[in-house]
């Protein structure tokens, strides 16, 4: 959602024109923005990334745990996700531009001046995290390498940024979707500074943040590190080296897991 279009939606005569907020401009510009997050390959509702989980690494819970919010979030984070999720719950299984456009129909159906002063303030709260959804979509990746899924995030810091040194944090999500136990051995990343230089941390770098995990059928690990760009703009690749262990004749077998490339960027691309 551009600035612009959010001054528009703020805007206390457009308020005061209730149903009018829900017009066919607006509606558009929100599902622009929602058509373009949901086209990133591996889209899906992601948790804001936080500089206090840098260095820090653990299993995630099990889905069946039910929502919870990471524990580096900050309250504000947390409250926002555990709300997010709750709004989007009746929904699960739906695609996320047939939610806006049901959204819509229903507002535009609403004559109860508290019920659309509601409505308002609920569209008022969703369209920034719209538009932050877009950000952690665009500056993603998932990438499924036999039975390990990799996701990786990223998110500019601006606080801990300085004039040509551009300060990112990253997320690493290692699932393990098949019946074999996988263990984390090492990693490989290459950094771009956009085009003017490449860091490369070497093949068989052992760990990731302190740990050599070891994960379960169906359950998750996460970690969080990060990088300094003498760009604005970059990306990040790389794979991570895994142990099968197989259980049809427990024998091993070692494997790499791509980690597809990954925009590093302080803001959204039109």
């Amino acid at each position: 959602m551009r600035p612009r279009t959010i001054r528009a939606l703020y805007d206390p005569q457009t308020r005061l024109a209730g149903c009018n907020l829900m017009d066919r401009a607006r509606y558009k510009c929100i599902l622009r923005d929602v058509r373009k997050m949901s086209a990133v390959p591996g889209f899906r509702v992601r948790e804001p990334l936080s500089m206090m989980q840098w260095g820090n690494g653990g299993m995630l819970p099990v889905e069946e745990e039910g929502i919870v919010a990471s524990q580096y979030a900050s309250p504000e984070d947390k409250e926002t996700w555990v709300r997010l999720q709750t709004l989007l719950e009746p929904h699960r299984g739906t695609d996320l531009q047939d939610v806006v456009r049901n959204m819509f129909r229903d507002h535009a159906t609403l004559t109860d001046p508290k019920a659309i002063s509601h409505k308002i303030d609920e569209m008022m709260w969703v369209i920034p995290e719209i538009s932050r959804q877009r950000l952690l979509a665009e500056s993603s990746s998932v990438t499924q390498t036999d039975d390990v899924e990799i996701e990786a995030t990223s998110q500019y810091l601006p606080t801990q940024s300085e004039p040509n040194r551009f300060r990112f944090t990253y997320r690493v999500r290692i699932k393990n979707t098949g019946q074999d136990i996988v263990r984390v051995n090492g990693r490989h990343w290459i950094f771009n500074h956009n085009t003017l230089k490449r860091d490369v941390l070497p093949r068989n770098s052992p760990g990731v943040v302190g740990h050599i995990p070891v994960i379960a059928p169906g359950h998750t690990f996460e970690y969080a590190s990060g990088v300094d760009l003498e760009t604005p703009t970059g990306s990040a690749s790389g794979c991570l080296h895994m142990t099968r262990f197989k259980a049809s004749d427990g024998g091993e077998e070692e494997f790499d897991a791509a980690i597809s490339p990954f925009v590093l960027q302080p803001t959204v691309s039109d």
